[in-house]
This record gives structure tokens, C-alpha cells and sequence, in this order.
């Protein structure tokens, strides 16, 4: 959930012209929107997946795996072909906002971060790393941590337990066995990116106060 804040605070910036020709939905294409390399291509996806509903016949809507358990907004899709992100191999990519990731085991993430020379994000409560291909309008390279126990935190702290947790009091996993990898594209700079960051951990606890107070107020229910 973290990471969607600071998606949606990034978001709010101006978003870039589509370019005249239409990309093809490839996945070459897909590797290359992975990969940072393609806003046009994004755009492709963005109209085939979520306003035709009409996906190529090598890509199909997937649930969920039980390590992404708890992000909201995340859409998933299992692809055929050589799809990649940053030369490692997937098959299965998901979006979230202006992301587009993959998710990998730690150390092909970790080699990944490192051949792109990511740096750690100033948050706290959970793990991210960045790198602007352009520091004033993007896209950033990204990798970080699925964010179901930050948004089982807000519930920790707004009913005294989360859905699925295994115990009311349990504390974000310290490291997780995956991280989901690939690009932001929302049109922003990192200064922005930065004072989102920064403030993520802020807005998490006002979400769970002000969920805390619906409860207070009869507006909302305890999950089950």
C-alpha cells in the first residue's frame, strides 16, 4: 500500500502526449515497457487490458499469488514468449497504477538492482529502490517489497488485527523471499518522488486513523 501512495501522489502530475503511431502489442513490446524503454507501448497495453478488455491471445488475466496477498489495485496477467524485465525472464507481470513489475526471487532482484544502480528510497516501513531515467518527468526504474503487511499494519492499527494475519501484533517481515521489479511511468520528477516517499509512513497512519475513527463512528466494520 505503501507503494501505491506514493504511486497515486506521483500520478497527480501531468501525464505525457501519446505519440501518433499506435505500438504493437508484442512481447517485445511488453519486455520493453518493463523495462522503461516504451510510455507508447504502455499506452498499447493500457487500452487492449483495462478499457477493450480484449487481451492478446498470449497474455490472460491470473489471480494473484499467495506473496502479493493484500496489495489492492494489482492486476495480474500470466504471458507467453520471451518476456523479460532488465534480461530476466518472467511469466507473469502485474499492474499497480503507473507501475509495471514483475516479481522476482531476491537475488535475481537484488542483480537487477544492482546492474541498474538503484538506490534505496528514504521509507522506512517497507523496502524500495529507485532510479530516474530522466530526474525532472521519469519514467523510474524501480524494485520494492509486496506491501500486503503495510496494509495489514493499518488494520493492526485500526482493529487490533489485519485480514489474514496470523496474529494481531505480528511486525512487517524484516525480508521478503521476492520483490516485484520493473517501471513507473507516472510523469514526475524525483524531488517529487522523494517528498512522497518521505511522507508515505505519515499517510499510512492517517489511513489508519481515519479508518480507526469510521469504526469509532459506526462507518465502518472490522474486517472478517
Amino acid at each position: 500500500m505503501i507503494v501505491a501512495v506514493v504511486a497515486s501522489a506521483l500520478a497527480a502530475s501531468p501525464s505525457v502526449a501519446q505519440a501518433e503511431d499506435e505500438a504493437v502489442a508484442t512481447p517485445a513490446s511488453l519486455t520493453q515497457v518493463l523495462s522503461c524503454q516504451s510510455r507508447d507501448a504502455l499506452g498499447t497495453f493500457a487500452e487492449l487490458l483495462f478499457l477493450q478488455n480484449r487481451p492478446p491471445a498470449w497474455m490472460r488475466p491470473s489471480k494473484l499469488p499467495t506473496a502479493l496477498d493484500g496489495m489492492i489495485g494489482l492486476y495480474g496477467f500470466a504471458v507467453e514468449g520471451k518476456v523479460s524485465v532488465f534480461g530476466e525472464p518472467v511469466d507473469h507481470v502485474y499492474f499497480l497504477s503507473d507501475w509495471v513489475v514483475a516479481l522476482l526471487p531476491r537475488a535475481s532482484a537484488e542483480r537487477v538492482i544492482a546492474a541498474q544502480k538503484m538506490t534505496r528510497a528514504p521509507i522506512a516501513m517497507t523496502e524500495q529502490y529507485y532510479r530516474f531515467v530522466d530526474p525532472e518527468t521519469g519514467p523510474m526504474i524501480g524494485g520494492f517489497a509486496p506491501t500486503g503487511d503495510a496494509m495489514a499494519k493499518v488494520f493492526v492499527d485500526a482493529f487490533g488485527g489485519g485480514p489474514g494475519a496470523k496474529t494481531a501484533k505480528e511486525p512487517p517481515s524484516p525480508e521478503t523471499k521476492m520483490l516485484l521489479v520493473g517501471c513507473n511511468y507516472a510523469v514526475a520528477s524525483q524531488e517529487d518522488f522523494l517528498a512522497a516517499a518521505r511522507g508515505a509512513e505519515d499517510t499510512m497512519r492517517k489511513a489508519g486513523a481515519d479508518i480507526r475513527r469510521m469504526v469509532e463512528e459506526g462507518e465502518a466494520r472490522p474486517p472478517r
